[in-house]
């Protein structure tokens, strides 16, 4: 689902390469499957209905909400729209009491058109493509972002695997008694998928890379792609080499997920949990999130192994990628992305996979549940690095380091606050800082490097400080002004401040300052901008009892976490 910060920044970024607005006050606009086309053959994207080109959201009534949402799904799966038929979901979003409808869009592996016409996206507008060189780029450029559509035309039928598909049709019956692939042919099944397809720009037809990986016997496999295999590793006492290890996997992506979240279980603990009247198996959850996450993301033209590493504090996961960008993924505002939108597919008809992005927001929600205070970490690079910690990490004695270095007094913070402090979950990378020297150094280094990313914000440090300095100065006023400028000292200590709803004069009174409206400017609007504090009643800015408070993105902020 859409949360309200994360409309928020899409409002704020407005439209673009990856945001379309449409206000749909009468209808629904043909424009809108030009946008979802060109979404679909450039790098997928949003669609938001009821809200204007510039951003104002005026909402949909309510009379043409069902209807709209009727008119869209059925636009969808009509090949006279929309060829290949590409079906998606048509979810709502309440924003201050306004009702907006929004299609996340994934890349696909085809190429798309609507009304017989391909589109392509650049900056904001939605391009008509004639010229048949613009065409031939588009053909090669979907070859080469998803390899899983790669057509071998020497392999077969009988190079699959029969007792796969007998497989397949048992996994399904156990979740959809009706599901037509029950007495579908195998070929049938193929076709399904877009595991059998024809490249209309070469002509050539044919099964699939993904066809062979999904269904493929041992030796086809080994065959097409001789340097493949899942490695899964526990290192608790000998970290040097391993303890146990499930032996290396060259099979079928069917066995390889069973087995590795079955060996993945067995070296964790079971817990479950009440959501709403359910009770839910948090392993269960988390775990298969990770697996399958792997398997339909991972780059499999690669001579490199995905490897999953079980250790003692914590579970690292290394899978072979292609990046869009790199670095840490913003889990508020990140649009994810499908490396193997076919494969991704045929999982979701196992209930193995759900919406997409699915799995990183789901480790996210219930590794809280399974592990108090603990929160995952995921690296976007050539090898895309997850983190799950195993061992809840706080602030706890480090507090007063953190109240130090904001040159608050413990009263001036207060009990609750304190508590509150004492609480938040820090990164796991600083379990083993030798003293307390060395925690204040790299925890204000660690502010200064997540801030680089925030324009607004500019956390000012002094950068040349080194430990020494630190370790020289006789009290922590003295290592604070060693280590931080006055704006990132303002920052800080407004942060702290908020761990409590706090009005504009409350901060400014306590932080000495006599200019609101200057403070205000300067320090919480950047703050607010950036999602690290908030509104408490964000539908009446102008409230004259407007409270700030942080938010879970300037907890995790206050923690070293990346945000």
């Amino acid at each position: 689902m859409l949360s309200g910060e994360e409309f928020e920044v899409l409002l704020i970024k407005g439209e673009g390469k990856r945001i379309e607005f449409k206000e749909a006050q009468q209808s629904v606009p043909s424009s809108l499957y030009t946008s979802v086309t060109s979404f679909l053959n450039k790098e997928g994207g949003i669609v938001l209905l009821g809200i204007t080109n510039d951003g104002i959201v005026k909402g949909l009534p309510d009379h043409k909400r069902l209807q709209y949402k009727q008119d869209i799904v059925t636009a969808l799966n009509n090949p006279e729209i929309i060829s290949p038929v590409y079906p998606l979901d048509v979810r709502e979003v309440d924003f201050q009491g306004k009702q907006v409808l929004y299609i996340r869009v994934p890349v696909s592996s085809l190429v798309h058109k609507h009304a017989g016409i391909i589109y392509d996206r650049e900056n904001d507008s939605d391009i008509k493509v004639n010229d048949d060189r613009l065409i031939s780029d588009i053909y090669f450029r979907k070859r080469q972002t998803f390899t899983e559509t790669q057509i071998f035309p020497g392999l077969k039928m009988e190079h699959l695997s029969q007792e796969v598909f007998n497989k397949v049709r048992k996994l399904i019956a156990a979740v959809n008694t009706t599901h037509p692939w029950l007495t579908a042919s195998n070929e049938r099944i193929l076709r399904d998928v877009s595991f059998y397809r024809k490249d209309f720009s070469s002509g050539a037809e044919g099964l699939t890379l993904a066809a062979a990986l999904v269904f493929g016997k041992d030796e086809t496999i080994g065959n097409i792609l001789p340097a493949y295999k899942f490695d899964v590793i526990v290192r608790r006492e000998n970290t040097d080499r391993w303890d146990d290890r499930l032996p290396p996997l060259r099979t079928n992506l069917i066995d390889t997920y069973l087995l590795v979240l079955d060996f993945v279980k067995s070296k964790l603990p079971e817990k479950f949990f009440l959501e709403g009247t359910q009770r839910k198996d948090l392993r269960e959850l988390i775990f298969r999130e990770l697996v399958a996450n792997m398997i339909i993301h991972r780059e499999y033209q690669t001579a490199i192994a995905s490897e999953i590493v079980i250790y003692s504090d914590r579970v690292e996961a290394k899978n072979p990628n292609k990046p869009r960008f790199t670095g840490p993924l913003d889990l508020d505002t990140f649009s994810a992305e499908p490396k193997n939108p076919n494969i991704r597919r045929f999982f979701s008809e196992l209930n193995w996979a759900d919406e997409i992005g699915s799995g990183v927001k789901n480790i996210n929600k219930y590794l809280e549940y399974y592990i108090a205070g603990s929160k995952p970490s995921f690296i976007e690079d050539d090898i895309f690095l997850t983190t799950i910690p195993l061992i809840s990490q706080r602030l706890d004695h480090f507090f007063i380091i953190v109240i130090h270095l904001a040159r608050l007094s413990p009263y001036q913070l207060g009990d609750s606050k304190k508590a509150v402090l004492m609480t938040l979950p820090l990164n796991p990378v600083f379990a083993n800082i030798p003293d307390l020297d060395h925690f204040a150094h790299k925890i204000v280094s660690t502010w200064a490097e997540k801030s680089r990313k925030l324009n607004q914000l500019r956390f000012m440090i002094f950068n040349n400080t080194q430990i020494s300095d630190v370790k020289k100065a006789g009290t922590w006023e003295e290592k604070s002004k060693k280590l931080l400028k006055k704006r990132g000292n303002t920052i800080l200590s407004t942060l702290l401040l908020a761990l409590e709803p706090m009005t504009l004069e409350e901060l400014t009174g306590i932080l000495g300052y006599k200019n609101k409206e200057r403070y205000r400017e300067d320090y919480i609007k950047p703050l607010r901008i950036c999602h690290l504090i908030r509104y408490t009643n964000p539908e009446n800015p102008n409230d004259p009892n407007q409270a700030y408070v942080i938010t879970k993105r300037g907890k995790d902020f206050l923690g070293g976490y990346n945000i």
